[in-house]
């Protein structure tokens, strides 16, 4: 009996706003290089502040910008003949002062800065953004912490998580969970609330009840709204999904918090504590 082929994995990169890194990592004139959706591209800040995502090999004789390149003022400059390109991809000259090279262009990506982030565009098709992530105020509240995990997985596997309601009980140990307003999709915006109790971290007294608001644009950008009503604490949760290749994905975790201003309520000896320090010790012990 002839043997049936092996089937061919395929691994597709979802379209949609993918973080690469936090804004202030960026500093003007550095270049950061990472491997994404399956391509090697680099970001970097010209020395006026705009930043810029370009492919990471110069079209002129395929130097990597990142090993030995620079920015030079509002271009980046090859390592290899100093050719300098704008952040539109524009050669702006070459190491030799003759003439620009007509196919001398850099392939850029669409870039945004949101939210304290640096977001890049994926399409497949090389099509513009067809949405936005939309701005979020971050007054009023502490400064994003963030951790990186590198993963078998794919962005789709995240996102399913905030629907997948069996998981809560059965992964997180949450009880008591309660559907506050259902699910609703609007093109790549999906929104849903939800409520549970947890286990209360040690010194803050039983378990607490929670209540949560998922705001997740594409696969790729998701933040959680969570509210403590009974200690008046309020957090937000991102959960960044980034594409390496075929079968990884950078997974960045944030973490922010409103400043506590009745510690009391938690625990009536955390009132002698400074402020400062129990928003400290709750934004690290992720409440």
């Amino acid at each position: 009996m002839e043997s049936l082929p092996t089937p061919t994995k395929l691994y597709p990169y979802p379209n949609g706003w993918y973080v690469i890194c936090k804004q202030d990592e960026l500093k003007p004139g550095q270049i950061i290089d990472k491997k994404f959706a399956g391509k090697d591209i680099i970001i970097f800040r010209t020395e006026g502040g705009k930043a810029a995502a370009t492919d990471a090999y110069c079209p002129h004789m395929g130097a990597h910008f990142a090993h030995g390149g620079k920015v030079q003022g509002e271009t980046i400059e090859c390592p290899f003949h100093f050719f300098c390109f704008d952040t539109e991809g524009t050669c702006t000259k070459t190491g030799y002062g003759t003439k620009v090279p007509p196919k001398a262009i850099l392939k850029t990506h669409h870039l945004r800065e949101r939210n304290g982030f640096i977001l890049v565009w994926h399409d497949a098709k090389d099509n513009a953004p067809e949405w936005e992530v939309p701005e979020v105020s971050n007054e009023g509240w502490t400064e994003i912490m963030t951790t990186d995990f590198k993963l078998r997985s794919h962005p789709q596997e995240t996102t399913e998580n905030a629907v997948d309601l069996g998981h809560f009980a059965v992964v997180h140990e949450y009880t008591d969970i309660e559907v506050l307003r259902e699910a609703k999709v609007d093109g790549p915006y999906l929104n849903a609330v939800y409520a549970f109790s947890r286990k209360a971290p040690m010194g803050w007294g039983k378990d607490l009840r929670a209540e949560i608001e998922l705001h997740a644009h594409g696969l790729g950008y998701s933040f959680v709204e969570v509210i403590l009503p009974k200690l008046g604490v309020r957090s937000r949760q991102y959960v960044f999904p980034m594409p390496v290749d075929g079968e990884h994905i950078n997974l960045k975790i944030g973490m922010s918090i409103q400043p506590i201003e009745n510690p009391g309520k938690i625990n009536p000896l955390l009132a002698l504590v400074p402020k400062k320090i129990i928003t400290w010790f709750a934004l690290r012990q992720g409440i």
